[in-house]
């Protein structure tokens, strides 16, 4: 998939802009603060539904401002077919989410998410690896939603049942009563945990013939944890830890608490890697994910580069330049000035971010 039509209203110092994207590479320039960042999270905003930079959405709408609105043409992969997707979201509360496909509006930000798919790497995306463990169970899930279409269902089924089982286990109640919930929350966790599996052994092959380029002077092992024992079935465990789950008032076992773990010579990678390094891993994470998309349900990703000089060598950037090429993605990268070495392409494009905003 790629943006052919990008049209951006009242978000962040974006007043108005209109621009056909080139289907390669985008250098989007400009001085700091002139609104660079600010369009790849409005294209982001579209395949996540919400910000990379982690900002409630009134946050984003511009100042003085009563909403903001996104909308891209994105032409399907391998068709000549496009889709008119859209978003629109109000300072006021009381204002419903409108989202539109091809004309027919909802209220369901999935919606939007199933027409377009993108990667953001970005100063701040080394995250994945030091952050906490959602953020490494939230990048599986991404893959998986992708690429089993009965994940989406077993995780919205998943989180209703961990919502009600953790309301039980703050009122207190019975054990008997609780430990009713479990055998359809240890089904649906099961489920889940062999999607997640699945792409992982997918992923985890083409992720390491991807560092193997981009560090190769470092071994790589990709460890999964499900979330409880390996060996023992989720309801038993939740059984034999019923009291423990009550004093706490919360869930302590399942697939709620899986963690990826990527080691580095046997040690962790957060703790052995220089952030240059860090940041050739995500990117490779990234790449690797894509690819994946690609080949196995045949759908392009849309990469989303902000600052792409952070800590990354000349070296390091054409590597990563030239990966995406060969998956034929659409880039879009942000830099202070057109001056930027890319990939020797005629259909690539120069916007000048400052003349493309309209008053």
């Amino acid at each position: 998939m790629k943006i052919s039509h990008l049209r951006i209203l009242n978000y962040r110092n974006i007043s108005s802009l209109d621009i056909e994207p080139s289907t390669l590479f985008n250098v989007i320039y400009g001085k700091n603060g002139s609104g660079k960042t600010s369009l790849l999270e409005a294209i982001s905003y579209l395949g996540y539904g919400r910000s990379f930079r982690d900002a409630r959405y009134q946050s984003l709408i511009r100042e003085d401002q009563p909403y903001f609105a996104i909308s891209a043409d994105v032409i399907r992969d391998s068709t000549d077919l496009s889709d008119r997707i859209g978003v629109c979201r109000y300072r006021n509360r009381n204002q419903s989410l409108e989202i539109s496909i091809n004309s027919n509006k909802s209220t369901r930000l999935v919606d939007l998410v199933d027409k377009i798919s993108v990667q953001v790497i970005h100063p701040q995306g080394i995250d994945l690896i030091l952050g906490g463990p959602e953020y490494r169970r939230n990048f599986i899930d991404w893959g998986a939603y992708y690429s089993f279409p009965n994940f989406k269902n077993c995780w919205y089924r998943y989180k209703k049942l961990l919502s009600q089982r953790n309301f039980m286990l703050k009122r207190r109640e019975p054990a008997e009563n609780i430990l009713f919930w479990d055998e359809e929350l240890s089904k649906v966790s099961e489920e889940i945990t062999t999607f997640r599996e699945q792409y992982i052994d997918l992923f985890k092959t083409i992720l390491l013939q991807k560092l193997s380029s981009f560090l190769p002077q470092f071994e790589f092992e990709i460890l999964f944890s499900k979330g409880w024992e390996n060996g023992l079935q989720l309801r038993s465990v939740l059984n034999l830890n019923i009291e423990k789950d009550r004093v706490l008032g919360y869930t302590f076992y399942g697939c709620h608490r899986a963690e990826l773990r990527i080691k580095c010579n046997n040690f962790s990678a957060s703790e052995t890697l220089s952030r240059g390094q860090l940041k050739l891993l995500v990117c490779a994470m990234r790449l690797s994910q894509g690819y994946l998309l690609k080949h196995q349900v045949g759908k392009n990703c849309i990469f989303l580069i902000d600052d792409l000089s952070s800590e990354l060598d000349a070296n390091s950037r054409m590597l990563l330049l030239n990966e995406l090429k060969e998956c034929d993605s659409q880039v879009f990268l942000t830099n202070i000035t057109k001056n930027l070495e890319i990939p020797s392409c005629s259909e690539n494009s120069f916007i000048n971010i400052e003349e493309s905003i309209e008053p």
